[in-house]
């Protein structure tokens, strides 16, 4: 196994479904250290409410020089920091300020918007490193989905799913009519043989 990174990094923390918010608790309470628990206003049940962004994932800030990996895991509700061949993946810094400033916008503008999209629909990404290319829709989107954002950042993901806040239709440009010709060239007038022959 590699040897952990030197000084505090953040990691993803996978929990147990609902357990977000005791996981964040825990591991501020008994490990005194710095959690990050992405939430966003949704729609929720008829009402907007404050729930977790990426179900079942928060970002816990550790030295795991300092701290054992074992030492968090065994936290009721965790199941394990996110690892790839079996070593924790520290986050940029950059993500989580990204990931932060995205969800202050979307609260500022009063949450999670719903959306319209059908399977077959042409969209364009609006946010991301992939804005500005059209895709087609392929389904209905889930909260659970935004995980494979989080997973793309960390470079694993050969696919893409994103939220759909960060979609908006393209708008196809009906084709204009194309206008009849009434003559051949030259002049010659074109004759319509079906209106002659119903006169």
């Amino acid at each position: 196994m590699s040897r952990p990174p030197v000084g505090p990094c953040w990691y993803a923390v996978h929990t147990k479904p609902f357990k977000e918010v005791l996981v964040a608790a825990l591991l501020e309470e008994r490990l005194t250290l710095q959690v990050f628990l992405p939430e966003a206003l949704q729609r929720y049940r008829g009402r907007m409410e404050m729930r977790p962004f990426f179900p079942r994932y928060l970002f816990v800030e550790a030295d795991l020089a300092q701290i054992e990996v074992s030492a968090i895991n065994a936290l009721p509700g965790i199941i394990h920091l996110v690892s790839f061949g079996g070593v924790p993946q520290p986050l940029p810094l950059a993500v989580i300020e990204g990931i932060r400033e995205r969800l202050a916008a979307i609260n500022a503008a009063g949450g999670l918007p719903s959306h319209g999209f059908n399977p077959g629909d042409r969209v364009r990404l609006t946010d991301g490193p992939l804005a500005g290319l059209e895709a087609v829709f392929q389904g209905p989107m889930r909260p659970s989905q935004r995980v494979k954002i989080l997973l793309e950042f960390l470079g694993r993901l050969q696919t893409l799913e994103v939220p759909p806040e960060y979609l908006e239709p393209v708008r196809e440009t009906p084709p204009t009519p194309s206008s009849r010709r009434t003559t051949r060239g030259r002049g010659r007038r074109i004759h319509d043989r079906k209106a002659k022959s119903n006169g």
